[in-house]
């Protein structure tokens, strides 16, 4: 027994110093790798940094002007006139005083209704004759229609046209007003300005009309609406 005792004594001192020399050594290894790592940072202090300095920014295109001549006008051919001058024509004045616009009721045009006959049973329409049936179609279809007014040239070979004048304001807004009231009640109404003799007026038209029995039948509702005397001119384009 004393023997044993003896040999496992002797055993745990080199078992002890195996573990201690492989902790040594583990901890050799260890330092060793770190000074790999970080001394040849800390020796070289001028070690190269290497920035990706490449633009992503593609090269300005190679763009050259292009020089454009000066338009020329055309031979031959006047220039346009200016806007205020267009559809502008020669100044009339009227013998009326203008209208007051926010004395003016003017309402919308409304077709106006088609007669109607009345129905009549049906014992009784079988008795009448057709002539009693003709005889009860209103009078306006037994009138004969005329014909179209044929459409004017002019000496350029463009068709005539003609406005209405229905007023003349030194106030363009009072224009601006009567211009309104007249396309809300279903006319085409349209303003110009002009200078005359007696100082800046500002016109109101209604057209234009290709045919002068149109403006004609035009003139007379606005006559009569506006309670005053409108001139009919030629329309200048």
């Amino acid at each position: 027994m004393a023997s044993r005792d003896n040999d496992s004594y002797s055993a745990s001192p080199r078992r002890r110093l195996n573990d201690g020399v492989k902790q040594r050594i583990v901890g050799a290894l260890v330092l060793a790798a770190l000074a790999v790592i970080f001394l040849p940072s800390l020796f070289d202090r001028e070690g190269a940094r290497y920035v990706d300095v490449t633009s992503q920014i593609p090269p300005a295109p190679d763009i050259k002007p292009i020089s454009i001549s000066e338009p020329e006008p055309v031979k031959g051919i006047e220039p346009a006139p200016p806007v205020n001058e267009v559809f502008q024509p020669e100044y009339v004045e009227q013998k009326t005083p203008a209208p007051d616009p926010e004395q003016v009721s003017l309402e919308p045009q409304q077709p106006e209704p088609e007669p109607t006959v009345a129905a009549q049973p049906a014992s009784t329409a079988s008795k009448e004759p057709a002539q009693a049936l003709a005889a009860s179609k209103p009078a306006a279809d037994k009138q004969p229609q005329l014909p179209a007014e044929e459409t004017q040239l002019d000496e350029q070979g463009l068709p005539e046209g003609w406005v209405i004048q229905v007023a003349a304001y030194k106030d363009s807004d009072s224009a601006d007003r009567m211009r309104g009231k007249l396309l809300d009640a279903g006319f085409r109404a349209y303003t110009r300005a002009v200078d005359t003799p007696k100082g800046r007026f500002v016109r109101v038209f209604v057209g234009p009309k290709l045919s002068r029995t149109d403006a004609q039948s035009d003139k007379q509702k606005l006559d009569k609406l506006l309670k005053a005397e409108t001139l009919i001119l030629r329309y200048r384009a």
